[in-house]
């Protein structure tokens, strides 16, 4: 496997590592979109030969890219909402949205 494997997968790795262990809401929009450029990263390694790049895995890529960080600015513009109402970005406290 070649290094950009590795690197996508240490990608998805510590972008799953954000999103489980922390309690921040923009640590864990920063993990969403490690993980997303992780499966771009792997959907570009899968469409290269070892020396090129196919031009469709590079068309993929890029709209994985752009359709997760659409995704990170939405969950960016949701934290400063709730930073707004409840005066944390810690989701411990924000129990009060419960029903």
């Amino acid at each position: 496997m070649s290094s950009l494997v590795y690197l996508s997968l240490l990608l998805i790795v510590i972008g799953l590592y954000g999103i489980l262990v922390k309690v921040n809401v923009l640590k864990m929009a920063l993990g969403v979109i490690l993980m997303v450029l992780g499966v771009a990263g792997l959907v570009v390694a899968a469409g290269s030969d070892g020396t090129s790049v196919v031009a469709i895995s590079q068309s993929v890529g890029l709209i994985a890219v752009v359709g997760g960080s659409s995704v990170v600015v939405l969950l960016i513009v949701t934290a400063v909402r709730l930073h707004e109402k409840y005066g944390s970005l810690d989701i411990r406290e924000m129990r009060r949205l419960k029903g």
